[in-house]
């Protein structure tokens, strides 16, 4: 675990012979086998993830200095490098193909999609507010709001927890609040992928990026016909995330 250790803290190569001298440490040379045995297994991981197609993948920019000893004052900005890293983790709480199997169907409602049927209006009238209609109010019994009731709580709650000590005696009347269809919680397994040298800052630093991604999965264009092993997710929905930059420019490169 020190070798492992030295390698990721970029220790220079005399120091970890002097440790691997003093018993403290493995050889440089057993050191890079399991950096490569490490890398295999990851990389069968990955493929083997990917192929389910039960996959959320996630990435983001990050800047790494590369400090160098020959300080040169024409090399002074190259220190900087801009690049990407990735994480892929499976899909809980019974998803299943058929589930993400619907592709075409919000291609054809989709506002980038410029030959769809003449649906313009309900299309354009689609937001995230229509999610509120899942849960639609019972209609009877509560005087209140589901919003309003729970933000009760939370506020009945925070006093209890947080508030003066006084209000610690009311803890056992405050309860839980009502649970509708509760997502179970779980833990999840994350696979970190191979970080890329691409900058997502941009519109073509996005799609190298979700390509790479899915090229780590060994997950290509369907049109690719030479790979009879890679799958086909030509009807099935592939879910990203990222922050808010990471939507603009997606958001951009649909509109293009």
């Amino acid at each position: 675990m020190l070798g492992i250790f030295l390698q990721s803290a970029h220790t220079p190569q005399k120091v970890v012979k002097t440790l691997t001298q003093m018993g403290l440490s493995i050889s440089v040379t057993s050191i890079n086998a399991a950096i490569l045995l490490l890398s295999k297994e990851s990389n069968h991981t990955i493929k083997s993830l990917g192929h389910t197609m039960l996959t959320a993948y996630a990435y983001d920019n990050f800047d790494v200095d590369l400090k160098t000893s020959d300080q040169r004052v024409e090399k002074s900005n190259d220190t900087l490098k801009h690049l990407t890293s990735g994480l892929l983790f499976p899909l809980q709480h019974g998803t299943s193909l058929d589930d993400l199997c619907c592709s075409c169907f919000l291609w054809e409602w989709s506002v980038h999609n410029i030959h769809a049927p003449a649906l313009e209006e309900g299309r354009m009238g689609r937001t995230y507010r229509d999610l509120l209609e899942l849960h639609l109010e019972s209609g009877g019994g509560a005087s209140t709001s589901r919003q309003l009731q729970y933000n009760t709580w939370k506020i009945l709650s925070d006093l209890v927890e947080h508030g003066p000590a006084h209000f610690q005696q009311f803890k056992d009347m405050v309860g839980e609040p009502e649970f509708i269809k509760a997502i179970p919680v779980v833990k999840t397994p994350i696979i970190a992928a191979h970080t890329m040298e691409f900058v997502n800052s941009t519109m073509s630093g996005n799609i190298q990026s979700i390509t790479g991604l899915l090229s780590q999965a060994r997950i290509h264009d369907p049109k690719d016909k030479d790979n009879m092993d890679m799958p086909d997710i030509s009807d099935y929905v592939v879910l990203f995330h990222g922050d808010l930059g990471t939507t603009e420019c997606v958001q951009a490169i649909l509109q293009c």
